[in-house]
């Protein structure tokens, strides 16, 4: 296939269309185009500025080019004084020394017109310092300039002619270093404008050049070759200096104009900063509002879910129509679900609003281990799954409630999706960091899904959506809490035969022995009218000793459920198993449970699960000394 060439101009046949263009042959020129045609013509360069950028640049230029010719006029007219003062010397000391030897009507003449000139320009400045030039009008002011610099050049030029000696060479001389001196020193300030220098300049260098060229001597035409090479460094040094100037105005203004733009840039990110600070303060307070309103409904709701719950468990054993039965178990689910909701909503909210702040801290494993142990045995025997925690690194160094919070939730999930086999909860060491591991023999999971069930509402074993398998939210609380902690997350999984989740943990040491003062009680058996029931007979105490505690937490009276379940054990001199009801599990509340060594239920308190756990702990698994 021929390959499309494109035509190029050869370098002479562009010099011939420029010749052709010269003579004036521009019809006889292909090259040539007029500028309409050329604007038609014109390819788009694609890396030109669009048209109002380029138009909004050319204007800047413009108006940058106005305040530098704005400038120069203002340095002419400010300099005035301190030249007319000069002018006035220089004149009075050509009088003084040319009094002897040049008419004395000539040197009068002269010098009144040299005074006339500065006069006037003396008004213009006057004029000038009381009427603020605009644009229209500094063109103008710098022509009138330009006429006075011109007319004071021309008398100084006369003055080579009117005051020129011709038999005395040293008067010569004379003259040609006042005229050289007085442009040097004129060049500081009209130098500024270059019409009004080369308007004094050479109207006062050029006829003394002339005039000693015509005297033909030798002195004189030595003269006038000083006074031409004079002349011309002072041209070039003038220009030099107009350069330097401009060249300094105009970094001036852009400067100016650059700092006037970040100055504004700087209000404008000010404002938008007040606006973002303001937004994201009033995001904050939505978020601070959100989680006290999640945690007040969370409080205040479990309390009648709890009695909800119980009433639905005891109407369902006392009734034997099948209907009413599913209806109450419906009622339980739909409990169970709602606990779940509002625990999860609680965590998620306090997640995002930054109210929760990690706090790590050396803690014993094995500590939290046996916790946990206590917190989930009950519902993993209630699937005949096992439950199992092993522990070789001892101690570790970051936020034990959020690392419980993050294993509750993993360990959960486990539970809920294994229906045969069991769990394992491990804390290994690898490449000498200690790892969290929670292994299940659940379904495992795809490799193109396992991204997507750390997103919130993503459930793969639950496209139903029914509530009682959860919301979708545990293992997005587990994602957000990791990276709260800094701590890595990692997840191995095969259909099939089960997953894995891993949690890098900072390796820790133990912490320094905490005496804890026995609890005494406060409360006496008489007390717990309305919680619990103990017969008591002086022949058989030990015989008749309940086998379970079941206590809520807050009690009437000034007492508590643990007060209570301690007064029970004391009472009857052994560790009865025990059961704590809350609707608030703190952290040091859990850390007393698990060492006294019994549960403890967040209402709302589910009737199949709590008749599960009663079972648990009077087979006697719940007692934590046959734990192992």
């Amino acid at each position: 296939m021929a390959r499309k060439r494109f035509p190029r101009n050869d370098p002479a046949d562009v010099d011939r269309s420029a010749s052709a263009v010269a003579r004036g042959h521009r019809h006889d020129c292909p090259a040539w185009r007029s500028p309409r045609s050329l604007a038609r013509h014109r390819p788009m360069n694609p890396a030109s500025p669009p048209a109002p950028v380029a138009q909004e640049r050319e204007s800047n230029r413009a108006l940058l080019d106005e305040r530098i010719q704005a400038e120069q006029v203002r340095l002419l007219y400010g300099g005035l004084l301190v030249s007319t003062g000069g002018v006035l010397l220089a004149v009075a000391v050509v009088v003084v020394v040319l009094w002897s030897v040049i008419p004395t009507h000539v040197l009068l003449v002269w010098a009144a017109c040299m005074m006339g000139n500065q006069v006037w320009r003396l008004y213009l400045r006057h004029r000038f310092n009381h009427r603020v030039p605009d644009r229209r009008t500094v063109a103008r002011w710098a022509t009138l300039w330009a006429i006075g610099s011109g007319i004071s050049g021309m008398l100084w030029g006369a003055g080579s002619f009117l005051l020129f000696v011709p038999d005395s060479p040293v008067h010569q001389a004379f003259l040609m270093a006042m005229v050289v001196s007085v442009t040097s020193a004129a060049l500081l300030l009209i130098g500024a404008h270059l019409p009004s220098f080369y308007a004094f300049i050479l109207p006062a260098m050029g006829p003394l050049v002339v005039r000693n060229l015509v005297e033909g001597t030798t002195d004189n035409l030595t003269l006038a070759f000083i006074s031409f090479v004079v002349t011309i460094a002072l041209i070039s040094f003038g220009r030099s200096y107009h350069r330097i100037l401009i060249e300094s105005l105009r970094n001036r203004f852009e400067n100016e104009a650059m700092m006037k733009r970040f100055a504004s840039q700087n209000e404008e990110l000010d404002r938008a900063r007040q606006v973002a600070e303001a937004a994201k303060a009033q995001a904050e307070a939505a978020n601070r509002s959100r989680t006290q309103f999640f945690a007040a409904a969370n409080h205040d709701l479990r309390q009648p879910l709890h009695a909800m719950g119980l009433l639905a468990g005891s109407l369902a054993e006392k009734v034997k129509d099948p209907d009413v039965i599913a209806l109450t178990n419906t009622i339980s689910a739909s409990m169970e679900a709602l606990e779940g909701l509002f625990n999860e909503l609680l965590d998620m909210s306090r997640l995002d609003s930054g109210t929760i702040v990690a706090k790590p801290v050396h803690f014993s494993i094995r500590q939290l281990f046996d916790k946990l142990r206590l917190e989930f045995d009950a519902e993993a025997a209630a699937k005949d799954l096992s439950l199992r925690f092993r522990a070789r690194s001892t101690f570790l160094f970051s936020d034990p409630v959020l690392i419980e919070r993050t294993l509750r939730n993993l360990i959960s999930n486990a539970i809920r999706y294994t229906s045969s086999g069991g769990v394992l909860v491990s804390c290994r060491m690898r490449g000498g960091v200690p790892w969290l591991e929670v292994w299940d023999t659940g379904p495992g999971i795809p490799a193109d899904q396992q991204e997507r069930i750390f997103e919130e509402f993503v459930q793969l074993a639950n496209p139903e959506r029914d509530r009682r398998k959860g919301l979708g939210l545990g293992l997005s609380i587990v994602r957000r809490l990791c990276a709260l902690l800094g701590h890595e997350l990692a997840m191995v999984s095969r259909p099939g035969w089960g997953s894995v989740f891993r949690l890098k943990v900072p390796a820790g040491r133990e912490p320094p022995m905490v005496r804890r003062q026995p609890v005494e009680p406060v409360i006496e058996p008489g007390q717990l009218s309305g919680k619990t029931v103990v017969v008591i007979d002086d022949d058989v105490e030990i015989q008749a000793a309940p086998d379970l505690v079941i206590a809520d937490y807050r009690l009437p009276g000034g007492g508590d459920g643990l007060d209570a379940i301690d007064s029970i054990r004391q009472r009857f001199g052994r560790d009865i198993p025990a059961i704590l009801i809350t609707g608030s599990a703190s952290p040091q509340l859990v850390s007393i449970a698990q060492e006294k060594g019994f549960h403890y239920l967040l209402k709302p308190v589910m009737p199949a699960k709590l008749r599960t756990l009663v079972n648990f702990k009077i087979k006697g698994n719940g007692s934590p000394r046959s734990q192992t």
